[in-house]
């Protein structure tokens, strides 16, 4: 009796289990399905963009490589085709390098365009666009405290300047970028060397002040306009 009890209870059992896969089994079989396509999906998803990846840094590559042994109209094909995607990580590089390019042919009015291209289009690169762009007599913007390249943007403004004989206001730049505490070593190094040549004794009086500064407390601005 017992027996036939323990069979009635299987079948019982068994019953409920294929009323269960019939209410959930296909389901979950076709869920469990559409997460293995979905994640085969991301993967192959994921391996193309780093094969694209792959393929623009190998372009950036040879695009170098052109700039180094002068052969100008091939760098700028190179970074002409990577500066098609506003998106690309390549983007402000590209326009960078081929503004470089373009100046190697001295072809200025086309770098000018594509630093002004640059300038609107990237917000990283594009200050350092702005710096690049001929300016008016002595009329070169100051960089912004905190964008992206300060400290590189402020050297160039006082070579800039230096460059279009606004002698004083460089000098005040190169000083402001020596009292600046958080100016790259190297760089104050190369801003110290120029100053020895440009204004000896106001870098002796920059020198005499920081010395006599309290530690921690910066001392005042004199960056040119």
């Amino acid at each position: 009796m017992s027996e036939l009890l323990r069979e009635i209870e299987d079948d019982i059992k068994r019953e409920r289990y294929d009323k269960l896969w019939h209410s959930f089994g296909k389901v979950m079989v076709g869920v469990s399905l559409g997460v293995i396509l979905v994640t085969i999906g991301v993967v192959l998803w994921q391996n193309h963009k780093q094969v694209r990846a792959m393929e623009k840094t190998t372009e950036f590559i040879k695009g170098i490589d052109r700039l180094n042994i002068e052969d100008y109209k091939g760098a700028i094909a190179v970074f002409d085709a990577l500066s098609e995607d506003p998106s690309s990580s390549y983007y402000g590089l590209a326009l960078l390098r081929k503004a470089e390019a373009q100046n190697g042919l001295s072809d200025q009015e086309g770098a000018s365009k594509t630093y002004q291209q640059l300038a609107q289009n990237d917000p990283v690169f594009g200050e350092l666009a702005k710096l690049m762009l001929p300016g008016n007599n002595a009329d070169v913007p100051k960089p912004r405290k905190g964008a992206p390249f300060y400290y590189t943007q402020s050297e160039m403004r006082a070579w800039r300047l230096l460059k279009l004989d606004a002698r004083d206001n460089a000098i005040a730049q190169f000083l402001a970028l020596y009292r600046d505490e958080h100016t790259p070593y190297s760089m104050r190094g190369r801003v110290q060397e120029a100053l020895q040549y440009l204004a000896p004794e106001r870098l002796q009086a920059a020198i005499e002040q920081e010395a006599s500064q309290p530690s921690g407390q910066a001392p005042a601005s004199d960056e040119g306009d």
